[in-house]
């Protein structure tokens, strides 16, 4: 069986019990279990949450056998509106854990019983009057249902919730420090009670409390919610409420295996309880052997200063990078160190390349204006498995990776994480039968660092081919993309130092269009442009290696070489009327291409005065103009003169 996993900020105690149990128990069964997981939350900018929840839309949900949606830990409302349609047209059973959506099995767990007790317990136990609430996002299922289950527990005792004693975070610790600092600066009395929907905002308030001189529980009581390890490791324990989350990742997974089988489906709640404990002025609970706590702080010092390390020295290894390569380099390096049984680093195949490297250059795909989403086909640069790398080419995005890396995969977990630059999708990771999404922050880090080497690199790309561009618009003419004045005056000096380094003569010739005002009256300035790009075409034909071409002005060419003979000048000349006349015999113009032209041969001199050079050649090409026009008046006299 291949189950997919939708999750985000799985670093969270609740989302990585969770996990646990959906893991544990597809182990048992060999089942292989895909997770797709980002960090999309309220505090993000919206394009960062953009290139974040587009790991939603890479898996073909078509694919799975069945799929557990965790939608409630997903701030992007948009994002999962996209993931419901797409898993509902796919017609793959579906688990949605504490929300519940048309179409999907429903599995959750109830906010109203802790709640509920909690503030019964601070009321009725411990004499608090003046209960304040720190509140998860807005619109998330569980924040609103532990808020309704307060404000019914108030109303039950008999007690006001002002809205003041309201604050609305984000589930991180920050949210706790904020919510104290508006309840201190409120007119009203400050509360004698803070209850937090969960145990990191619970913590956070504690320190931001203890910092304006509230002892826990001495001054104030503070409740929290879930029983994560940073409110049962902490001094004083939190007060909090212990859900089944490892039960519920057990049950998401036995209720698709059964459906997959025919069998009935139970859907429904699980029971939460409350802990009662140190922070509400109660005694510790599961008070822990002091040797596992040192054994356990001792591994978690271990494992922060080694991916502190690697984190530190990524970011700067990563700015250097000036290539792909290099930067495919140093991540080799750094996932060697680290404890990864597999890894694949799965890029975006685009147009446009660096340089000669094997493998496609990430960023824009030509003309679009940002990388939304995942290209169609996906290349593997970096693979890691049984302790060596190596790569593998393209193969479909839809089929995640090459299935010779997973078809024989039995009972085995992959964390998909995106790589990206705001929402610009370069693609994603893969961790095989790894933890380190779940247990790292520091890892998360190291993803972002990637991130944004990438994105240096591309701006960097970018740049160059700026300043290329503008190096073009300098020396070239932007109509016929031959050099101009300035392009021509860089150059030249190089042509006359070779000349007196070999003591060659130095070839000047001037090309004047002929006729180019009468096709711009009659024909219109397009044409004329037409007219002028196509005498450059015919000289850039003609062109051999060592010369210099030159538009000189409007109509006017000039080419510089060195080591002509007259010889050589006259089958230049022979060679330019010839491409001339080619031009004419296929163009479908309803006009000639036709040119005076002359030149100038001379030793070179330190010095040279190249302008009066050039003027040398101009002069001559007038002559060839001069003698154009003597014969056509008397072709035009004796055709005049005839009977």
């Amino acid at each position: 069986m291949k189950i997919a996993v939708l999750v985000a900020g799985i670093r969270f105690d609740s989302q990585r019990r969770i996990l646990r149990g959906i893991t544990e128990r597809a182990a048992e069964d060999g089942a292989n279990v895909y997770i797709f997981t980002c960090d999309s939350w309220s505090y993000s900018t919206t394009y960062h949450n953009k290139g974040e929840t587009a790991i939603f839309d890479l898996p073909d949900y078509g694919d799975y056998d069945g799929i557990i949606l965790h939608g409630d830990t997903i701030s992007d409302s948009e994002a999962v509106k996209n993931m419901i349609r797409s898993i509902r047209k796919s017609g793959v059973p579906c688990v949605s854990l504490n929300v519940k959506h048309e179409g999907m099995f429903y599995l959750g767990m109830e906010n109203a019983n802790g709640i509920t007790k909690i503030v019964n317990h601070l009321v009725k136990v411990h004499g608090a009057k003046r209960l304040a609430f720190i509140s998860g996002p807005k619109g998330n299922a569980d924040a609103t249902g532990r808020l309704k289950a307060f404000k019914s527990a108030m109303a039950e005792n008999k007690l006001s919730v002002p809205r003041e004693y309201i604050y609305y975070g984000d589930y991180h610790p920050e949210s706790g420090k904020a919510a104290v600092i508006k309840f201190s600066e409120s007119k009203l009395e400050f509360p004698d009670a803070i209850v937090a929907a969960n145990d990191e905002m619970a913590v956070g308030a504690f320190y931001e409390l203890e910092q304006r001189g509230y002892e826990v529980p001495g001054n104030i009581l503070l409740t929290g919610y879930d029983y994560a390890i940073s409110g049962r490791n902490h001094y004083p324990q939190i007060t909090s409420v212990e859900r089944p989350e490892i039960e519920l990742g057990r049950r998401a997974y036995d209720m698709l295996k059964d459906f997959i089988a025919g069998k009935t489906i139970e859907e429904g709640d699980l029971l939460c309880t409350p802990v009662f404990s140190e922070s509400c002025g109660c005694e510790k609970r599961d008070r822990e052997d002091s040797t596992e706590i040192r054994r356990r702080y001792v591994k978690e010092r271990i494992h922060l200063t080694t991916y502190s390390e690697i984190v530190k020295s990524s970011s700067v290894n990563f700015t250097g990078a000036m290539t792909f390569e290099n930067i495919l380099e140093k991540i080799r390096k750094y996932v060697e160190m680290m404890e990864i049984e597999e890894f694949y680093l799965c890029m975006c195949v685009v147009n446009e390349y660096y340089g000669e490297e094997p493998f496609p250059k990430v960023g824009v795909k030509g003309g679009t204006p940002n990388m939304t989403g995942y290209a169609p086909e996906i290349c593997v640069p970096i693979v890691y498995r049984d302790g060596c790398f190596s790569q593998h080419g393209r193969f479909s995005s839809k089929e995640l990776l090459p299935r010779e890396y997973t078809k024989d995969a039995y009972g085995r977990y992959y964390t998909v994480i995106p790589i990206h630059y705001q929402e610009r999708s370069y693609g994603y990771c893969v961790l095989g039968n790894s933890r380190l999404m779940m247990d790292s922050e520091l890892f998360h880090i190291f993803i972002m660092n990637i991130n944004n080497a990438l994105e240096n690199l591309r701006k960097q790309n970018m740049l160059n081919a700026m300043v290329e561009r503008l190096n073009r618009m300098w020396v070239y003419d932007t109509l016929t993309g031959i050099f101009n004045r300035a392009g021509f005056f860089k150059f030249a000096p190089n042509i006359i130092d070779e000349a007196l380094r070999k003591g060659n003569d130095l070839f000047v010739f001037f090309l004047d269009l002929d006729g180019l005002k009468v096709v711009n009256d009659k024909y219109g300035h397009d044409e004329g442009d037409a007219f002028i790009k196509a005498m450059a075409d015919v000289l850039s034909r003609v062109h051999r290696h060592g010369e210099l071409l030159m538009r000189y002005g409007g109509d006017e060419f000039v080419v510089l070489a060195q080591g002509y003979s007259r010889e050589d000048a006259e089958n230049y000349i022979k060679k330019v009327r010839e491409g001339i006349a080619e031009y004419n015999r296929i163009s479908e113009h309803p006009y000639t291409l036709e040119a005076s032209m002359g030149y100038s041969i001379m030793a070179p001199v330190e010095n040279l005065d190249l302008e009066a050079f050039i003027e040398t050649a101009d002069q001559e090409m007038y002559k060839d103009k001069n003698e154009k026009k003597r014969k056509k008046l008397e072709a035009e006299k004796m055709k005049e003169n005839r009977p």
